[in-house]
C-alpha cells in the first residue's frame, strides 16, 4: 500500500466511518419509530423499544390528531364561515335553483302522485292527520269564547254596512209589489173572517162599556168637527123632515090617530076648566066634533103643507134639529145604555161590526186602503232611498234593535255549534282537501311568473343557510368529530399508517438521514484535526 493510500485512509476513514454510523443512526431510528409492529419476548421477557413507538403510542397518537382536527381544524365557527364563503354560496344556489327548475319543469299529476312511491302510505296517513286535524280545530275553535267575541264584533260590524245600503238595492220597486199584495190578501182575510168580526163586536162592547162608566158622552168621544158635521148634517134635513111630516098626516091613519088627539085634547081641557068646564061640555057635542076636525084637516091640508114649507119654519126647525141633536149627544152614555138589556147591547155591537167589517170588505175599501198604505209607505222609504237602517229605525227603538243584534249573535253562535253545521263543516273540509289533492298539478312553471321562481329558489338558499348557520354548531357536537377521526385514526392497519406518515415525512426524513451522516463525517474530521494538533 503506498504512503498516498495509507495517509488517505487514515484522514479520509474516520470522517467517512462517522458519516456512515451518523446516517445509519438515524435510519435505524426513524425505523423503530415505526417497527417492530408487536412486542419482541426474549426468554418470556419484553425487549425494551418493542414494539416501536408510533405502534405503541398508537392510541395516543389517535387521539391527539382527533382533538387537532375536531377542536382546532374543524370548529363550528370555521365551518361557518367556510358556509359563508362566496364559492359555497355559489355553488348552493346554483344546485338550488337546478333543483327547483327540475321540479317545476316536470308535469306533475295529484299530489299522491307526485310523492314517491315509499312515501305514499305515510302522505295518506298525513292527510288524513291534517283532515282530523282542521275539523278538531275548527269545531273546537267556534265552540270557543273566543270565537263568540269575535262573532259579537263581526255581526254588528257588517249589520252597520249593510245598513248603509239604500232600500232598493235590496228591494227593488218590483219586488215590493210582492210585500203590498201580501198586505192586500191580510187585509182581505181580515175583513171577511168571521172570528174578526166577532172580536171586532167584543172590542166596541168592551169600549162602550169603559165610556159608560168613564160618565162620558158621545160629544166627548168625537171630535168637535164630527159633532158639528153630524149636527150639520141633521139640521139639513129639516125640509125634507117637514115634508114627509105633511104627508104623514094626509094619510087617513094618521088622520084618525089626530082627530082622537085633539079630542081628547079638548076633554081634558074642559076637565081641568071644573065647573065651567061642565057647562062647555053641555054646549059642545063631543061625538060630532070628529067630523069637524077631519073636515078641517082635509081643508086645510094644503094650507098645513105650504106652512111647512115656509123658509122661516124650515129655518126654526133646522135650529131645533141642531140642538136636539146636541142635547142628544151631550147626555151621558150610561144614561142611554141603562135602559139597555147586555143580550140587546151585545147584539147592537155585533151589528156594528158586521157594518164595518161589510165596509172593509168591500172592493172600493180595500183599494183604498191598499193605496193609501202603498203610497204612505214609499213615502216613508222616501221611494226605496232610505238606508236600511233608517228603516230598522223607524221600526224598532235602540233597545230593541240591540236586543235584536244579540239574539241575532246568539242564534248565529247556536247554528254554528250545531252538529248539523259540524257534520257539514266536516264534509266540506274532507272533500275540499279531497279535490285539492287528486287534482293534477300540471306543469308548475306554467302556473307562475319567473319572479316567483326566483324568488322560490332565493328563500330555500336563505332558509339553507339560516338553517346552516344555526345548525351547524349543534351538527358539529353532534358529529363529534374528535372521537369520529380519533376511532378512524386508530383503527387504521399499522401498515397504512406507516405508509400514510411515511409519505408525508418521506423528505424530512431523507434530509435528517443525510444531516446525521454530515454530522458524524464533522465529528470524525473533528477528531482527525484534534490528533494532529
Amino acid at each position: 500500500m503506498s504512503f498516498t493510500t495509507t495517509h488517505l485512509l487514515t484522514y479520509a476513514g474516520p470522517p467517512l466511518l462517522g458519516a456512515l454510523i451518523g446516517y445509519l443512526t438515524n435510519k435505524v431510528a426513524i425505523r423503530m419509530l415505526f417497527r417492530p409492529l408487536k412486542p419482541w419476548y426474549i426468554l418470556g421477557k419484553r425487549v425494551p423499544m418493542t414494539p416501536g413507538i408510533i405502534p405503541s403510542k398508537r392510541h395516543d397518537l389517535a387521539e391527539n390528531i382527533g382533538d387537532m382536527v375536531g377542536e382546532k381544524l374543524l370548529t363550528a365557527t370555521d365551518i361557518s364561515t367556510a358556509l359563508a364563503e362566496e364559492p359555497f354560496q355559489v355553488y348552493l344556489h346554483q344546485i338550488v335553483d337546478d333543483r327547483v327548475q327540475d321540479i317545476l319543469r316536470r308535469d306533475l299529476g295529484p299530489v299522491q302522485q307526485a310523492i314517491p312511491r315509499r312515501f305514499r302510505a305515510y302522505a295518506r296517513i298525513g292527510i288524513r292527520t291534517m283532515k282530523y286535524q282542521l275539523r278538531t280545530g275548527i269545531r273546537t275553535y267556534i265552540g270557543s269564547p273566543e270565537f263568540r267575541q269575535a262573532l259579537s264584533n263581526v255581526v254588528p260590524q257588517q249589520l252597520e254596512k249593510f245598513g248603509s245600503r239604500r232600500l232598493d238595492e235590496i228591494l227593488r220597486e218590483e219586488e215590493r209589489k210582492g210585500f203590498y199584495c201580501f198586505t192586500e190578501s191580510c187585509l182581505k182575510k181580515v175583513a171577511s173572517s168571521p172570528d174578526n168580526t166577532q172580536l171586532l163586536a167584543a172590542r166596541i162592547q168592551t169600549s162602550l162599556t169603559e165610556v159608560a162608566v168613564s160618565g162620558k158622552s158621545g160629544k166627548d168621544l168625537l171630535p168637535q168637527e164630527l159633532v158639528e158635521l153630524i149636527c150639520t148634517t141633521v139640521a139639513q134635513q129639516a125640509p125634507q123632515i117637514l115634508s114627509r111630516t105633511a104627508d104623514i098626516m094626509a094619510e087617513p091613519a094618521m088622520r084618525d090617530q089626530i082627530v082622537i088627539a085633539v079630542k081628547g085634547g079638548i076633554e081634558d081641557f074642559l076637565d081641568k076648566l071644573g065647573p065651567m068646564g061642565a057647562m062647555a061640555k053641555g054646549f059642545i057635542e063631543i061625538e060630532t066634533m070628529d067630523d069637524t076636525i077631519r073636515s078641517w084637516l082635509e081643508h086645510k091640508e094644503d094650507a098645513l103643507k105650504e106652512r111647512l114649507q115656509h123658509p122661516d119654519i124650515q129655518q126654526r126647525a133646522s135650529q131645533a134639529l141642531a140642538e136636539q141633536t146636541r142635547a142628544f149627544l151631550a147626555i151621558p152614555l150610561a144614561n142611554l145604555l141603562i135602559h139597555v138589556e147586555p143580550e140587546q147591547l151585545k147584539k147592537i155591537c155585533y151589528q156594528l161590526a158586521e157594518k164595518i167589517m161589510e165596509l172593509l170588505n168591500s172592493e172600493k175599501m180595500q183599494q183604498m186602503i191598499s193605496d193609501t198604505i202603498r203610497n204612505q209607505f214609499e213615502t216613508v222609504i222616501d221611494h226605496g232611498r232610505l238606508p236600511l237602517a233608517e228603516c230598522a229605525n223607524l221600526l224598532l227603538s235602540k233597545e230593541q234593535a240591540e236586543i235584536m243584534r244579540q239574539r241575532l249573535v246568539n242564534e248565529l253562535f247556536r247554528i254554528l255549534r250545531s252538529e248539523q253545521t259540524g257534520e257539514l263543516l266536516d264534509t266540506t273540509i274532507n272533500t275540499m282537501i279531497n279535490r285539492v289533492t287528486s287534482k293534477p298539478l300540471g306543469i308548475l312553471q306554467n302556473l307562475m311568473p319567473a319572479g316567483v321562481r326566483k324568488g322560490i329558489t332565493e328563500y330555500i338558499v336563505l332558509t339553507a343557510n339560516q338553517i346552516l348557520v344555526r345548525e351547524v354548531p349543534g351538527l358539529v357536537h353532534t358529529l363529534n368529530i374528535k372521537e369520529l377521526v380519533t376511532e378512524k385514526v386508530d383503527s387504521l392497519d399499522l401498515m397504512r399508517l406507516e405508509g400514510l406518515l411515511l409519505s408525508i415525512m418521506e423528505e424530512q426524513f431523507k434530509y435528517i438521514n443525510l444531516f446525521g451522516a454530515l454530522l458524524g463525517f464533522m465529528i470524525g474530521l473533528l477528531n482527525i484535526l484534534i490528533t494532529i494538533l
